[in-house]
């Protein structure tokens, strides 16, 4: 080898060990921790927060209880269940006992807070102490009754109508077309419009339950209802009467209530389709003039004087003048006579007429007062069933 390429080897030599020396040494890089590790690393916000929510909503519902508050704490309560349904499970083994303790104790709060509760029927829907049933033709036409609750909470002082409470309604049997909810006002009451049903020839009831909403979670309370009956029209009917006799100053001086006016409206009406039932009681003079003028609890308490429910009521009313003893030329003789007036109605259960006929009116003549006025009443009675015979036909079909 040369003297002159051994110097060049080891120049090169040189060079590369300096450069060596001289370069910085790599830096070590870290690694990333795991997404797992990471997320365990930190407090899970989110759990605290819905413990401490559940926390708040529960002494906010024993405050609105204790305040007389029984919805609003419904509300807290059912929120709590929902925030326990909605959040995600605790990962400390503490916290997950006391949500759980929590969740346990609202749903039998709720439970014990709804049996306190009772859904009645408004004053409309009851006579004699029973509650009445509706008729699926009325219903069918949006007229007569509709249903309608009050809800009354019971506290260990006594007893108070809720408002602000929600109310759902529903076919219980039968299909149709109703207000699905509704809120009680101030006096407790709430009620649904009923837009059409199926059927009008088969049985409808419709039920209103306590249903709770909040955050997207319902509590239905199904042990706090009320069902409303409604029933096909049928062609029964109750007849009742009543006549009054007039004394020497004109003012009514007795009444008979079940009369034989019964008997001449029930032969006058055999044709007209109607099966006539008797009726076990009698109302008294002003509850029969109500009746008479269609005021829907007097007509329910007339429909009630039986045990079999009646569809409609015909009703009779026949008055009769104080009898007037013949005068001629200053003479008085033995013969009296006196005007007996009838009206009879058909109405329907919530007061509506069916028809009204027009009032007749009959002369009695005999040798007594009494006689005259038993004569002009037993003429009047004859009057009315032939105009009922002779509107029988029409009667018939305007019950269709």
């Amino acid at each position: 080898m040369s003297k002159r390429t051994f110097a060049i080897i080891a120049a090169a030599a040189a060079s590369v060990f300096a450069g060596c020396l001289s370069a910085p040494p790599p830096v070590p890089q870290e690694k990333a921790p795991a997404a797992g590790a990471a997320a365990a690393a930190q407090p899970a916000a989110s759990e605290a927060d819905a413990l401490k929510t559940m926390r708040e909503l529960r002494d906010a519902a024993r405050a609105a209880f204790d305040s007389n508050h029984p919805v609003e704490a419904l509300r807290h309560l059912v929120s709590l269940l929902a925030v326990d349904d909605e959040s995600a499970p605790e990962a400390d083994a503490s916290r997950r006992t006391e949500r759980a303790e929590l969740a346990r104790k609202a749903d039998a709060e709720l439970t014990a807070i709804g049996a306190r509760f009772t859904m009645e029927p408004t004053d409309e829907w009851i006579a004699e102490g029973k509650q009445l049933s509706g008729s699926t033709r009325d219903l069918a036409k949006g007229s007569g009754l509709k249903p309608a609750v009050r809800l009354v909470v019971n506290y260990d002082f006594g007893k108070a109508v809720v408002a602000d409470a929600p109310v759902r309604f529903a076919f219980a049997k039968g299909i149709g077309d109703v207000g699905a909810s509704g809120t009680t006002n101030a006096n407790g009451v709430a009620s649904a419009s009923v837009r059409s049903i199926a059927r009008v020839d088969e049985p409808v009831v419709i039920r209103a339950v306590l249903a709770v909403s909040s955050r997207g979670r319902t509590k239905v309370f199904s042990e706090v209802f009320r069902d409303f009956t409604y029933l096909p029209s049928t062609r029964t009917a109750r007849v009742v009467a009543l006549e009054r006799t007039a004394g020497a100053d004109g003012k009514a001086a007795a009444a008979q209530d079940y009369s034989p006016l019964v008997d001449a409206v029930s032969r006058g009406l055999s044709d007209s389709g109607l099966e006539l039932l008797p009726s076990d009681g009698a109302l008294d003079p002003a509850g029969f003039m109500a009746a008479l003028n269609g005021d829907p609890s007097a007509v329910a308490k007339a429909l009630s004087l039986g045990g079999a429910p009646a569809a409609f009521l015909v009703i009779a009313a026949s008055d009769c003048d104080a009898p007037r003893q013949m005068v001629l030329q200053g003479k008085a003789y033995e013969i009296y006579t006196a005007i007996a007036r009838a009206t009879v109605r058909v109405l329907r259960s919530d007061g509506s007429v069916v028809d009204a006929r027009p009032q007749v009116s009959a002369r009695g003549q005999a040798g007594t007062p009494d006689a005259a006025v038993k004569a002009a009443l037993k003429a009047v009675r004859e009057a009315v069933e032939k105009d009922l015979r002779s509107a029988a036909a029409a009667l018939k079909a305007s019950l269709d």
